[in-house]
């Protein structure tokens, strides 16, 4: 991912973007409900047998990060997003809700401790990544702002909060689902942050705000509050 001052609406990437999610918790919901049996039986997937509290659960999680990712990309997002990211992203969006909803909706033990912790994990990561991007977007809106480096609100505490909050949530979910691809998934999630994402964005920041920058990164923990 190129991060750049290029302004655009990319309405058909964001499109695909939001579509990829959508589509990934309805055909888990598909394949939960019994719809798509034969793909069932082909990813050697119980459905049926899955618990239908976990699966009301998870489905229900699938739609409130559907609603704030759709958001995120419409309300908050103004960068251009290219043809190449958007349609490799979506894809793997496409997968990993797939295989995070197949896999918890399989699951037939009753809700436990660990489904309970990722619940508290998905909707803390899910409120501070939303709140996160929204404070900056309110305070980018205000034309004295224009062209400053925003460093109040929650990015006081981390650099990256809104990836960090994004990690939470993810992990959140990889606990209801307790299968280990998933949980290998959220953690590969978050290295791709810490050393893909996070680089690329502080060498476009420092770049373009310059000392605002480096006084920033000197003061402000890089992901983790308090911690990292």
């Amino acid at each position: 991912m190129a991060f750049q001052d290029k302004h655009s609406p990319s309405i058909s990437a964001k499109l695909l973007l939001s579509f990829s999610v959508l589509a990934g918790t309805i055909l888990s919901a598909m394949l939960m409900s019994g719809y798509l049996d034969g793909l069932s039986e082909l990813l050697k997937h119980e459905r049926m047998q899955g618990n239908s509290l976990r699966q009301i659960i998870i489905i229900s999680c699938f739609l409130i990060y559907f609603i704030r990712f759709t958001i995120g990309m419409f309300v908050f997002l103004e960068r251009k997003i290219g043809w190449f990211e958007g349609g490799l992203v979506s894809f793997l969006f496409f997968i990993m809700f797939t295989l995070f909803g197949t896999a918890a909706g399989s699951r037939p033990e009753p809700i436990g401790i660990l489904d309970i912790v990722g619940i508290i994990l998905f909707l803390s990561g899910s409120s501070i990544n939303t709140l996160a991007d929204y404070q900056r977007f309110a305070w980018k809106s205000k034309s004295e702002n224009k062209g400053r480096l925003y460093t109040v609100g929650l990015f006081k505490y981390s650099m990256h909060i809104n990836y960090f909050g994004d990690g939470i949530c993810y992990f959140g979910l990889a606990l209801i689902a307790l299968k280990l691809v998933c949980i290998l998934i959220s953690i590969g999630i978050v290295l791709n942050f810490v050393f893909l994402q996070i680089p690329l964005l502080d060498d476009h920041l420092s770049r373009k705000y310059r000392n605002d920058f480096k006084e920033y990164a000197k003061q402000t923990k890089k992901l983790v509050p308090f911690i990292y």
